[in-house]
């Protein structure tokens, strides 16, 4: 379920334009000044599909550590670490599933008052 889910979401997050504003309100549809769980995962799922560089529905390492240029940045190494701990099965591909576990992961991390959903307080200065 979470597999196919995750597919339809990459579906739709290919007809934004690479360029488009990706700030983390466009994701906000009802405009409450908050992210659901829903709503967080189509903002990932975009940002990530702009890193699938061959559009192969996997990232490499070199895919991940190349940003554009509205997404973090951070130190290469910093996000090496993160390839290398969100790649599970450690076959040096980072894939949909392993993407879906990330997202679910990095939610709640932000979440910080635990309910359910991510105030504009919650968000990193630079997301």
């Amino acid at each position: 379920m979470r597999t196919l889910l995750f597919t339809t979401l990459i579906a739709i997050a290919l007809s934004v334009p690479a360029h488009a504003d990706e700030s983390w309100r466009q994701f906000d549809k009802d405009e409450n000044g908050e992210l659901n769980f829903e709503e967080f995962t189509q903002l990932r799922i975009t940002q990530y599909t702009v890193l699938d560089r061959n559009s192969d529905g996997q990232w490499t390492r070199r895919e991940f550590v190349q940003r554009e240029s509205d997404m973090t940045r951070g130190r290469v190494d910093s996000l090496r670490g993160k390839f290398k701990r969100w790649d599970k099965n450690e076959d040096g591909l980072w894939d949909t599933q392993e993407a879906a576990l990330a997202i679910e992961g990095n939610f709640k991390w932000l979440d910080k008052n635990k309910n359910g959903s991510l105030a504009t307080k919650e968000f990193p200065k630079q997301f």
